[in-house]
């Protein structure tokens, strides 16, 4: 079913000097250009960072982020390797770097490199979501669960976990666990997208045709036609009609005028 789908007196002996002056007023420059989309001439002050400074961590995070961005995440993963070189003990590197070896299909590789910034940082929500994704990629559900249950219990309000949880319970099969999580999502924000079409989903799998639906008009009332192609694909596998289908379409047009742009939660898996 498709989804929305540093013990800190250890990682002090192992941070590298502090960048200069010079350093640091570069690679800002750098993360600015990325922000103005200027990726090129961002590429271009970080190799120029790295020919005078070449254990510059900060100029490779951003040549790593800008790989990603491209789509190259082989050069991506090259990239973080050599900054955490450079900075061993640097949480959010690594954090990233899982992610990119997840978008890999390295789940082990993954699930090792969020351990060792846990190590370092054992409260790290990001280290600890990133675990719970490698974890269920490598067919381990049940401890990506848990991942997510320890962060919830230290931030419970933390509504992209919870959505994620909802997708690992519904993987499981446990559709009823996984609706009380979008649900609870949508009680913080009624047009969640990512809620609203696993919820819809989840109706479709326990066979609650109405109510899936409805389910898949609130979908495209707010999301219209960036979730079509994953509404289309409920509708087609609950054996909807061309009447409904129609319906549930409609909805995504009557919706599009008024729909403002809304910031998607991950609901990864």
């Amino acid at each position: 079913m498709k989804l929305w789908g540093r013990k800190k007196d250890e990682a002090r002996r192992s941070e590298p000097p502090p960048p200069s002056k010079s350093e640091e007023r570069m690679v800002k420059r750098a993360v600015r250009l990325v922000k103005a989309g200027r990726y090129d001439d961002a590429v271009r002050v970080c190799d120029r960072v790295l020919e005078a400074i070449p254990d510059s961590a900060g100029a490779m995070i951003i040549k790593a982020e800008l790989a990603v961005e491209s789509g190259d995440l082989g050069e991506a993963e090259k990239w973080f390797d050599r900054a955490l070189r450079a900075d061993p003990g640097n949480v959010e590197c690594m954090v990233s770097k899982a992610s990119v070896l997840a978008k890999r299909g390295k789940y082990r590789a993954a699930a090792k490199c969020c351990d060792e910034a846990l190590r370092i940082d054992p409260g790290s929500e990001p280290a600890l979501c990133e675990k719970a994704l490698a974890l269920n990629g490598r067919g381990r559900p049940d401890e990506a669960l848990q991942c997510y249950e320890i962060v919830l219990a230290a931030n419970p309000g933390n509504m992209e976990v919870v959505l994620n949880k909802g997708v690992v319970l519904m993987m499981k099969g446990m559709y009823e666990e996984g609706i009380a999580c979008c649900d609870r999502v949508l009680s913080d924000d009624p047009r969640d997208i990512g809620a609203l079409f696993n919820k819809a989903a989840a109706l479709a799998s326990l066979d609650r045709h109405e109510d899936m639906l409805r389910g898949l008009e609130a979908t495209m009332s707010v999301g219209g036609d960036d979730v079509r192609g994953l509404v289309e694909d409920v509708l087609s596998r609950a054996g909807a009609t061309e009447e409904e289908r129609k319906s549930v379409m409609n909805a995504g047009r009557t919706g599009a005028d008024g729909r403002r742009k809304r910031k998607r939660r991950r609901g990864r898996a």
